[in-house]
């Protein structure tokens, strides 16, 4: 598991994603990302859209 905080971008809040989740999913500037939240658990799960490449072991 990857912790990150919420941190300002311009006038809006994001996170920023570790980058060995970026390099796992072979993730680039620009790509979709699509979110959904559960109130009932409050989780937040994103999946992106189009990833190029997964990798099962991630150092």
């Amino acid at each position: 598991m990857n912790r990150t905080k919420i941190t300002r971008i311009g006038n809006s809040k994001g996170i920023i994603i570790p980058s060995v989740v970026i390099k796992a999913l072979a993730l680039d500037e620009g790509d979709e990302v699509e979110l959904s939240y559960d109130p009932a658990t409050q989780i937040l799960s994103a999946t992106f859209v189009e990833t190029k490449q997964l990798k099962l072991d991630v150092k």
